[in-house]
């Protein structure tokens, strides 16, 4: 299948996609149990998709390459939408709901967002790796430039929930905090293809 790799996309992958050879213990034990990774920012040859494997505990993730064939089911933060299933604690549960109103209210021209992080990982493939004191991530694909004061709104609106909320924005220069384009304006860190550069405006062409 033809695919053009998008950072925080959920990857569910063939069996041997990943030779164990290649990989440490513990990556083939998750990868055997939960044959999911997540796109992550990395060069990489035509054909295959760079792509970070997580284990049990938060210290365990590891960069591999995977060719596109292996590749069973591509799942975007944006389908995980109002998808929770019952292991969610109700913290985590209700600052996801109150997040993603928020967004729907607030956030327009193109824009979509969904969770990532553990919580995104576990409403895609159902493999509990959450827990009550988890923190729920967020992405903003955002193709047009966001205010920075709708930023701060966003901030502030995000720190009344029960759980902390980290967002990132998702813009044609790369990854940008939602947390840092809200206190600056830029410039602020971009994490690209090639790795982090600072930029003045992500949605301005350098």
């Amino acid at each position: 299948m033809g695919l053009t790799p998008r950072p925080h996309d959920l990857l569910r992958l063939r069996a041997g996609a990943v030779p164990d050879a290649a990989l440490p213990g513990w990556a083939s034990a998750s990868l055997a149990a939960c044959p999911w990774a997540v796109v992550r920012r990395a060069p990489h040859p035509p054909g295959l998709i760079p792509v970070g494997v997580r284990g049990a505990r938060r210290c365990q993730r590891h960069a591999a390459l995977v060719p596109e064939a292996a590749v069973l089911r591509r799942v975007p933060p944006e389908q995980l939408n109002r998808r929770g299933p019952p292991r969610l604690s109700d913290a985590l549960a209700a600052t996801l709901s109150a997040a993603e109103l928020r967004l729907s209210a607030d956030v327009g021209d193109g824009a979509t967002w969904g969770p990532i992080g553990g919580v995104g990982f576990e409403l895609a493939t159902g493999h509990p790796v959450t827990h009550r004191d988890s923190d729920v991530d967020l992405l903003i694909r955002a193709p047009h430039r966001m205010p920075p004061d709708l930023a701060a709104r966003l901030l502030a609106a995000f720190g009344t929930l029960p759980r902390p909320v980290d967002c990132q924005l998702e813009t044609p220069s790369g990854g940008v905090s939602l947390a840092e384009w809200a206190r600056t304006g830029g410039p602020v860190m971009a994490r690209t293809w090639h790795g982090p550069e600072l930029v003045d405006d992500p949605w301005t062409p350098a």
